[in-house]
């Protein structure tokens, strides 16, 4: 049988991928998969919120740790069909089942204790998601953009420090000077809500490294990332505090992995060459915010005490725009080379 001209072949409808990995339409039976994650997720929330529905550790043990295990058993199947950015799911869906194994391991060990103990070997697999996370990031940049300039990675770390800053002024020292905690506990435990500002400073510098328009899969994964932030900064503030116990917001860490295991499954138009060009304003935005919050920390100064972890982001913000002046420099032409006197009769005549 010839095959009819003017129509373009594609592969076996059961793969519904192209040869970059990128599906035609995905599978059908996802929608069902998502409309129960869903209907388990809202089944979730209304317990925490309202204990109803029957006893609590059911949802917060198996229904809790099936969705995070079907979220992870999601993203790693999306690696199974993506040559281009197998590795970077692949980083992302081992994230989340380290997730999964610390939420799981941590539910059967302490899930039946009123006051379970902190930190725990939970701690360890909850850590790494955070490591596994970036690594997955950093693949994912690298399969969908081949090229993009050095000061773009700089207005990123620009957005880290801004974001640090605000995360350490608004919870990390309020939680701090509330803490009952020992030393190591209390260094555990900020490390989550610190790990989670640098993780959205990345989510966000991705963005302007992307020309301020990273598409559909980029904004649901940070939607994900942000979810899960929420989630582990309450954490943090009620742990330090010592009242960890209250487990009614557990399911912002569920529908933060459905929302990233979402985003595994969002088409990709195409791989871009080089980011979109950004003039005007926007290309000097992250800059002249790091350098007005340099500024604003310094004028705070005169009035009130500045802990030092504000100083050295001063330091690093300074630091910073000195780099970026290097990188942004403008640099001579052959075309624009100066011309020595006599030069342009000399070359006339030689026309002529």
């Amino acid at each position: 049988m010839t095959r009819m001209p003017g129509r373009a072949a594609r592969p076996p409808r059961r793969h519904r991928v192209d040869s970059k990995g990128e599906f035609y339409a995905p599978p059908g039976t996802l929608r069902y998969v998502w409309a129960a994650l869903i209907l388990l997720l809202v089944l979730e929330a209304v317990n925490e919120i309202s204990r109803f529905g029957g006893p609590s550790s059911v949802y917060a043990g198996w229904i809790h740790d099936g969705i995070l295990l079907a979220s992870a058993a999601l993203i790693l199947a999306r690696a199974r069909y993506e040559p281009t950015a197998r590795a970077a799911w692949l980083a992302i869906g081992l994230a989340v089942v380290s997730f999964f194994v610390g939420s799981a391991g941590w539910s059967l060990a302490y899930g039946a204790r009123a006051n379970p103990p902190f930190p725990t070997f939970a701690d360890i697999f909850w850590l790494m998601w955070y490591p596994l996370m970036a690594l997955g990031l950093f693949r994912l940049v690298q399969s969908r953009l081949k090229k993009f300039s050095w000061h773009r990675w700089m207005d990123g770390i620009a957005v880290v420090l801004v974001v640090l800053t605000a995360g350490v002024a608004l919870i990390i020292e309020p939680a701090a000077d509330a803490s009952v905690q020992g030393t190591m506990a209390s260094i555990i435990d900020f490390s989550y809500p610190v790990l989670d500002v640098l993780m959205i400073g990345a989510i966000i510098g991705i963005y302007g490294l992307l020309g301020w328009h990273p598409g559909r899969m980029w904004i649901i994964l940070g939607a994900g990332i942000v979810l899960m932030a929420i989630a582990d900064s309450v954490y943090a503030v009620q742990e330090v505090g010592g009242t960890a116990g209250d487990t009614r917001y557990s399911f912002i860490w569920t529908t933060g992995a459905v929302v990233i295991a979402y985003a595994a499954w969002v088409h990709v138009p195409r791989v871009r060459d080089t980011p979109s060009e950004i003039t005007g304003l926007r290309a000097v935005a992250l800059p002249l915010i790091a350098q007005a919050l340099a500024i604003a920390i310094q004028f705070y100064a005169f009035f009130g005490e500045v802990p030092r972890g504000e100083r050295l982001v001063t330091v690093a913000v300074l630091v910073l725009s000195s780099i970026q002046i290097i990188l942004t420099r403008p640099r001579p032409d052959s075309t624009d080379a100066p011309v020595r006197p006599g030069q342009a009769e000399a070359d006339q005549k030689e026309s002529t």
